[in-house]
């Protein structure tokens, strides 16, 4: 039996007022999903603490039981240093020490990570920081873009083994290139979603019925904004794991 399938949503939006307000939305009316949020002030962490502005929109979204945060970091396929990765993992980890607002997260979202065999030391040197600095919560989620051997699942709890275009997952078999074994600690992220379509809850479906652990459908490619179509989306995963569940 499959299990429920997450929102898997790169917020790489500012807080700047009433931005966020489309996802407290999500997290009203989907109680029963839940919602894994990337948290990317600048590329990174930025500061800490982060800006008065997200401080206060991450507080609000840590009121939420259905959701975990996750900080954004990045690895440049490989190219950047494990220092500046590991100094990046602490900053994050330093927002659970803040007094005046639970900014705390739940883990780490390591972007541009390489796909190729010889950086998986590299990656699980990446791994084992995450686990070791973090208190609150030590998720580590990679994002390859693209399917990768096995042997990186044992150095992440979740793999985002694909991010493309909605067209090129149809045209390309995007089902096929994950293998059904990987595909409870895999997500997926379809962006550039036609805005026009009326095959959103069969195409949730076919998401939640392959196993998938996350996914994410949204017409805006650069995570930039939200759209006419998210609420629909939310709405049906929430369905669409229910029905599983029957």
């Amino acid at each position: 039996m499959s299990m429920n399938m997450y929102v898997a949503l790169p917020l790489y939006m500012y807080p700047s007022v009433g931005v966020w307000q489309p996802l407290y939305d999500a997290l009203n009316n989907n109680p029963q999903v839940t919602f894994n949020i990337i948290i990317n002030p600048h590329n990174g962490p930025s500061g800490s603490p982060p800006d008065s502005n997200y401080i206060s929109n991450i507080s609000l979204i840590n009121s939420y039981t259905n959701v975990n945060t996750l900080g954004y970091v990045h690895t440049s396929y490989g190219k950047r240093s494990l220092s500046e990765i590991s100094s990046d993992i602490d900053t994050y980890e330093s927002w659970s020490t803040y007094t005046n607002s639970n900014i705390s997260l739940n883990g780490i979202f390591v972007d541009e990570t390489p796909a190729s065999l010889e950086f998986l030391g590299y990656m699980a040197t990446i791994h084992d920081k995450v686990k070791s600095t973090m208190t609150i919560g030590n998720l580590v989620w990679t994002n390859p873009g693209v399917a990768v051997d096995a042997s990186f699942y044992k150095v992440a709890d979740m793999i985002n083994a694909y991010e493309n275009t909605y067209d090129h997952w149809m045209n390309h078999g995007g089902n096929s290139s994950i293998p059904q074994a990987r595909r409870s600690k895999s997500t997926v992220m379809l962006h550039s979603y036609p805005s026009t379509t009326h095959t959103m809850a069969s195409d949730v479906d076919e998401l939640v019925d392959a196993g998938y652990r996350g996914g994410l459908l949204i017409v805006n490619d650069q995570y930039s904004s939200f759209d006419a179509m998210w609420p629909t989306f939310t709405k049906e995963v929430g369905q669409s794991n229910a029905n599983v569940k029957c």
